[in-house]
């Protein structure tokens, strides 16, 4: 072997040790998906950017919770916390106690801590509109969770509403068609959409879910029935006039919400047909793990948001933003049903004894 081709094996040998280095180098920098799966615990979260285990300066996060008492919300703040501190950033929150009127105050507030990202969720433009623009106005990222993107927030970050809606009825249909082998055989079906047409989210959800279950059933428009009680009639007065109209058909439902589900199929229950509903719902807090864990006729399931996953990924995906790190969505799968729930439960609750 020449000199010259001595040297150039030397260099290229060399190039190769670093590049092995560089890249051994990255992967020890950065979180992995299998570190916060670990970290989330009984969770098990997934992740939705890989952060570096040392964060480039110190970040405020800011967040306008709608209502910490709720449980859904509540878990959302406990998964904020928990994975600010994970992540070494600071994390700053202004409750509304479930009235959205004082949102736009306490965004104000939350100023003073001089955040680096800001967000509230689960709210119409009458809220997001104002304190949007004046992010906008302040080059204040603004992150919300189930509220964008729009003219005044770029960023969308929350559960994908069509994708929830059609994952939910595909799984209702599964249950309706085992039962259209027992009890509901030859029984006229219908499908029951419980929307509220203001929120966006719930066109989006309960739209697909209505598509969806539609065309695997083959109904006639005819045979799909809406409840929205922002016209006026509540859930329950809606789902007792359906089942007036039609005394010897069954009904499969998916609410928008789990509550919105929980009135008609009590409203069902108190008439004495229980056994005439397939109830399907989304969100999965632990109201419904109480119910579903009760093995009540005609709830099927429910779609779990993840309201802890959701609130870490928020943090993880305002610390991305800043960061300059590619972003993945929001996204679960996790569906409990009544032959999964005693196990569930007691993986997220304990044993509730």
């Amino acid at each position: 072997m020449n000199s010259s081709l001595r040297a150039l094996t030397r260099l290229t040998l060399v190039a190769l040790t670093l590049a092995t280095a560089g890249a051994s180098a990255q992967s020890t920098t950065t979180w992995s998906a299998a570190d916060v799966t670990k970290a989330t615990g009984r969770e098990g979260c997934s992740q939705v950017v890989a952060l570096p285990k040392r964060l480039p300066r110190s970040y405020n996060l800011a967040f306008v919770s709608p209502n910490k008492g709720h449980p859904f919300f509540g878990v959302w703040s406990q998964g904020m916390k928990d994975a600010a501190k994970f992540y070494k950033a600071n994390f700053y929150e202004a409750d509304a106690a479930g009235d959205a009127a004082k949102i736009p105050d306490l965004f104000e507030t939350l100023l003073v801590r001089k955040p680096s990202v800001i967000g509230t969720g689960g709210q119409g433009p009458d809220v997001l509109d104002g304190i949007g623009a004046r992010a906008q106005d302040l080059n204040l990222p603004f992150v919300g969770i189930d509220n964008g993107p729009n003219e005044y927030i770029p960023y969308n970050y929350g559960i994908s509403d069509a994708f929830a809606g059609r994952l939910g009825a595909e799984n209702l249909v599964k249950a309706v068609q085992i039962r259209q082998q027992t009890d509901w055989k030859g029984k006229e079906l219908f499908f029951v959409e419980f929307t509220y047409k203001p929120a966006t989210a719930c066109v989006a959800r309960t739209g697909a879910a209505a598509k969806t279950f539609k065309s695997a059933m083959k109904l006639d428009d005819k045979h799909v029935l809406m409840v929205d009680p922002s016209t006026g009639q509540n859930a329950a007065d809606g789902m007792k006039a359906i089942l007036a109209a039609h005394p010897n058909a069954v009904f499969a439902m998916i609410p928008c919400w789990d509550g919105l589900g929980f009135e008609p199929y009590n409203a069902a229950k108190d008439a004495g047909r229980e056994k005439d509903v397939a109830l399907f719902t989304l969100g999965g807090d632990k109201p419904s793990a109480d119910l579903l864990k009760t093995n009540p006729v005609g709830y099927v399931g429910y779609l779990e948001f993840q309201p802890y996953c959701e609130g870490w990924g928020w943090v993880e995906t305002s610390l991305g933003i800043l960061t300059g790190r590619t972003l993945k969505p929001y996204q679960t799968r996790r569906i409990t049903l009544q032959a999964d729930i005693a196990k569930r439960y007691a993986d997220l609750y304990g044993t509730g004894k």
